[in-house]
């Protein structure tokens, strides 16, 4: 090697380093997005633990106790699709396990589950309160309130902002599939 102003092989001037050794294509995506993925599954695990607390009513009631301090927040009835998404979390720590070992089957499961635990419910959801909004819209009345707030306004904030998380989450899962995927001739199995 040589060093600052030191010797330097006849004939080189250092713009031959394309020949050099370089870490392959893949694994630069692969790590790349893997960190991209753990920020997104980090978001979609706070946004679960919110609606874990938006849902803590309505899973006390079912349980048949009765919290004073939760039925003070005066928060309207859960849906069922709020349920259904809840269970995205799970899907979310499927997908976090996948990384670190590259584990294309258990990534496979974190995209077929956001597909149906997080997208088909955020969607669903949309299409509940597709009436709320329109009025809300169109005439500046609403049903309920949370936190000072027209609820109608901050579901739809809520579930844009998953739905955003959820198709970068598939996204990135999509490259890293990709990326993982076995290279070269294909080998047959000895018998």
């Amino acid at each position: 090697m040589a060093s600052r102003g030191g010797y330097r092989p006849e004939g080189s001037d250092g713009s031959d380093h394309w020949h050099r050794e370089s870490i392959a294509w893949q694994y630069k995506i692969s790590s790349i997005n893997k960190g991209r993925l753990h920020f997104s599954l980090f978001l979609e695990l706070v946004l679960g633990m919110l609606m874990f607390l938006r849902l803590l009513p309505g899973i006390t009631g079912m349980l048949g106790l009765t919290v004073v301090s939760l039925r003070r927040l005066d928060l309207p009835h859960p849906r069922p699709w709020e349920y259904a998404w809840l269970v995205s979390l799970v899907v979310a720590v499927i997908g976090w396990r996948s990384t670190p070992q590259n584990n294309s089957f258990l990534l496979r499961q974190f995209i077929l589950g956001t597909l149906v635990f997080g997208i088909a419910p955020i969607l669903f959801g949309l299409f509940d309160l597709r009436k709320d909004i329109v009025s809300y819209v169109q005439e500046r009345s609403f049903t309920y309130e949370m936190f000072g707030y027209p609820a109608v306004l901050l579901w739809s904030a809520f579930m844009i902002i998953c739905l955003q998380i959820h198709i970068f989450s598939l996204y990135f899962s999509s490259v890293l599939l990709h990326a993982w995927k076995p290279r070269g001739p294909n080998k047959q199995k000895l018998k």
